[in-house]
């Protein structure tokens, strides 16, 4: 008699357990396909169909407008329009004057340049 309550809690435990490995796996398996959906979790949207120009617009308008200015002819930073793309990636990972270093990272980064190399894409 000591022993019969044991064995309800044990078959809810091991019930629980296999559930959660049920439930783990098709959770991995939803995950796997949304990555898929989205590109694989590319950092910006190359693999989307947009290049890195116009990665590089989202990613100045977001970060770099309010100082550069919508034209890049400067406001609160510097003039940056046509500028070399290796100046603008050292800039951004080294953040000159009052720009904060690593203000953007990454492939962002080099579409940022891109972008502001070309003259904003013009």
């Amino acid at each position: 008699m000591k022993g019969q309550p044991l064995i309800p809690f044990l078959l809810i435990a091991v019930a629980g357990i296999f559930l959660m490995l049920i439930l783990s796996f098709v959770g991995l398996g939803d995950f796997g396909e949304e990555a898929e959906e989205n590109g694989n979790g590319e950092e910006n949207g190359e693999e989307n169909g947009e290049d890195a120009v116009e990665v590089g617009e989202e990613v100045y308008e977001q970060d770099c407008l309010s100082c550069h200015g919508e034209n890049m002819e400067g406001d609160t930073g510097p003039a940056i329009e046509g500028q070399d793309p290796d100046a603008v990636i050292t800039a951004i990972e080294e953040g000159p004057g009052s720009m904060p270093e690593g203000l953007v990272d990454g492939e962002d980064a080099e579409a940022v340049a891109e972008y502001v190399s070309e003259g904003g894409g013009d």
